[in-house]
């Protein structure tokens, strides 16, 4: 399976470039991800997402990928305000070679829901935050 998709898709995210995303996701992606608990589904929504989550963060820098078949592992990390996280996506890929999947995960967990507070007041939805289990 060819993965230009991705590529250039990682390329614009590291280029903070929200219009240069757009061509690489399928209609019907779906988006599960660190800043909301439910999936973001369709194009448009997760174009949103993507568009702020760029607004928030300073830089993003791909550090491996590999691919079998239509499914593509790519580890990065990024920074936003002078946080550094580590993250990771499963990207699945339609028979047309476009993202129709990302799963997301982010490390460590403190720095997460930071940025994700960050994310939340920038766009208007509830943080969310980490407490010791004895206060939950």
């Amino acid at each position: 399976m060819n993965t230009a998709h991705v590529d250039d898709y990682f390329a614009a995210l590291a280029n903070r470039d929200s219009l240069r995303i757009v061509p690489h996701l399928a209609e019907n992606i779906v988006l599960l991800g660190p800043i909301f608990p439910e999936p973001t589904i369709g194009k448009d929504a997760v174009v949103e997402v993507l568009s702020g989550f760029l607004e928030t963060i300073d830089s993003l820098k791909v550090n491996l990928r590999f691919a079998q078949d239509r499914d593509v592992a790519v580890f990065f990390s990024f920074t936003c305000n002078g946080l550094e996280v580590k993250g990771n996506e499963h990207l699945h890929l339609n028979e047309d070679g476009l993202i129709d999947s990302i799963e997301v995960a982010w490390r460590p967990l403190p720095a997460t829901v930071e940025v994700q507070e960050v994310f939340a007041s920038k766009l208007g939805f509830p943080a969310m935050r980490l407490v010791p289990a004895s206060d939950a």
